[in-house]
């Protein structure tokens, strides 16, 4: 897996450090820790803009970041047994979640969706290019039941009630599942949720210097009264283009790395139905009006 990812190239070799170019120097210096840090480890990535917006007002993301954003986000997505979205990105988006700029076998696309929302005939249910695995709740939205089947490389999995969606028992059962290692991706309501429930062993950044001024937000979750108690984990920068990747090391405040001892935390609730947030995701905090999780 590490190797693929070295092959940038002629001159890229992986053979040692010695024998590395530049480029293939730095891809070891950046994703190396990840690599090693086990077959058990969840990490989500954001792009947003210099005032934190991840989409314009309209919900538009394309393209936030540039390209070479793009390119480390598949890298992770090849260092991942497991890619989770929710449910507004999937119906805003409809991504692919597949691994196509670099090297790397396709993780296993999860969509977390307890309302059933997620039409099926978004790319992720179709294409057949990756596994999939629908997480959702009892019935749909519309009170129909979730069919048992949706198609080829589809998996339909019935969680029982809000706290089977909370971030730490999401992680568990997906690694009972042999998926261990775990990309969170999008949007930005879910980031938040793993990030607030103390989920998540690392978190990328990616700043692009852009201004939007108004739009989706991206990381919200409720904060602490005074600085002092701010969440200051270590962290790395580094430039990919002309944005700026932060890297930020949240080991510290995982309440347990034992996936099997840590009791489920308290779920959240889900996204605010504001209908200026077009991709569903992400507010002023991580808590919905209606008190259901996304």
């Amino acid at each position: 897996m590490a190797a693929g990812l070295l092959r940038t190239g002629e001159g890229g070799g992986a053979g040692g450090t010695d024998e590395l170019s530049p480029e293939s120097r730095l891809l070891v210096e950046r994703y190396l820790p990840l690599c090693l840090a086990g077959p058990y480890v969840t990490f989500a990535q954001l792009g947003q803009s210099l005032d934190g917006f991840i989409a314009t007002r309209t919900g538009d993301a394309n393209y936030v970041t540039g390209e070479e954003d793009r390119d480390h986000l598949h890298r992770l997505r090849a260092l991942a047994d497991a890619v989770v979205v929710g449910a507004g990105t999937a119906v805003s988006d409809d991504p692919q979640l597949t691994v196509r700029t670099c090297p790397g076998t396709n993780p296993v696309r999860v969509v977390i969706d307890p309302r059933g929302r997620v039409p099926l005939d978004c790319r992720v249910f179709t294409d057949g290019s990756a596994p999939t695995l629908w997480v959702v709740g009892p019935g749909r939205e519309d009170g129909q039941t979730v069919p048992g089947r949706v198609g080829d490389r589809v998996e339909v999995l019935t969680l029982p009630d809000r706290e089977a969606f909370a971030p730490r028992a999401l992680v568990r059962t997906l690694a009972r599942r042999g998926l261990g290692r775990v990309l969170v991706e999008g949007g930005g309501v879910t980031v938040s949720r793993f990030l607030h429930e103390r989920a998540l062993h690392r978190l990328y950044v990616t700043v692009a210097p852009v201004l939007l001024g108004d739009g989706v937000p991206g990381i919200r979750f409720d904060g602490p009264d005074v600085m002092r108690d701010a969440l200051r984990p270590p962290v790395r920068r580094s430039f990919v283009g002309e944005d700026t990747l932060f890297e930020l090391d949240l080991t510290g405040s995982v309440f347990a790395l034992d996936l099997g001892v840590s009791a489920p935390g308290r779920p959240l609730d889900g996204e605010d139905r504001d209908p200026r947030q077009a991709r569903g995701e992400g507010e002023d905090s991580v808590h919905d009006r209606d008190g259901q999780p996304q």
